[in-house]
């Protein structure tokens, strides 16, 4: 029997940093959309271009932040690993994942002497080029979610929360059974009682700002990573970067537990 595939909630992070908690929140209010886009038969791929299209798009976002965790941790212990393990040192970097990968993969003729052993000594800046850390840490050999996305391709995501945190659950449910869906909060004795009208409008606006708050966060962290990428993209190719890149990982450290305001990016933008 062939294996269920079900589509219709997104797929939690599986990470202990509190921007993976974050996220984890974004994807969980995001819930409607991908249920109310997910498909379930043939037919119903002809009923709604729209719908298709928004699928689609949830799928994009869904991979863009489970990218995001991924791609952060492994900065996180590539840098560590180039400071305490290689002491900030490009070649001495580069000529280990040289090996390694040669070892590994085989390398091209240049790579070998006459006799068919690895070369190791006398390596040009060019031979070591595709292995340095910089290399490792931005790929642009190939194409990357994570590493290709702005924020403007955001948009939808944060439009989707806003428009999520505006829409009442009872409201929907009332139009359509014509009837008062009575809702529940618990009290400072522990008591459930009826919600209030105005409960209800200070939990949607409680929402709505809740919404506007993961909106701008998502925003923050995507540009955040643009910052690092053009940052090491315009760092000197054969040098050891060692000061620029302890800021990075300090950055990327406090993305990833949300100390924000410990970061040198938030505090170039804020100062």
């Amino acid at each position: 029997m062939a294996k269920e595939c079900f589509y219709e909630l997104f797929s939690c992070i599986k990470d202990d940093s509190h921007l993976a908690d974050l996220f984890n929140q974004v994807l969980h209010k995001l819930d409607i959309v991908r249920m109310m886009s997910a498909p379930s038969t043939f037919e119903k791929k002809e009923e709604d271009e729209y719908v298709a299209k928004m699928f689609y798009e949830s799928c994009l976002w869904e991979m863009y932040l489970h990218g995001v965790i991924e791609k952060l941790n492994f900065w996180k212990n590539l840098l560590n690993e180039y400071e305490t393990e290689f002491g900030s040192n490009w070649k001495y970097y580069a000529s280990s994942k040289r090996l390694e990968s040669i070892k590994e993969y085989g390398g091209d003729d240049k790579d070998y002497d006459t006799e068919g052993n690895i070369r190791t000594l006398n390596l040009s800046n060019e031979d070591l080029e595709c292995y340095s850390i910089l290399t490792d840490l931005v790929q642009d050999d190939w194409r990357d979610i994570v590493q290709e996305t702005k924020a403007e391709h955001l948009s939808g995501l944060c439009a989707s929360l806003q428009t999520q945190a505006k829409i009442s659950i009872t409201d929907v449910l009332k139009n359509i059974s014509g009837q008062e869906i009575p809702m529940y909060k618990e009290d400072k004795d522990g008591n459930m009682v009826k919600m209030t009208f105005a409960d209800r409008a200070l939990s949607k606006a409680s929402d709505e700002s809740r919404a506007d708050d993961l909106s701008t966060m998502v925003l923050f962290v995507c540009n955040s990573i643009q910052y690092f990428i053009e940052k090491i993209r315009n760092f000197e190719k054969f040098c050891d970067n060692k000061e620029q890149l302890i800021l990075i990982y300090n950055d990327v450290v406090c993305l990833l537990n949300l100390d924000i305001g410990k970061m040198e990016y938030y505090r170039q933008l804020y100062s």
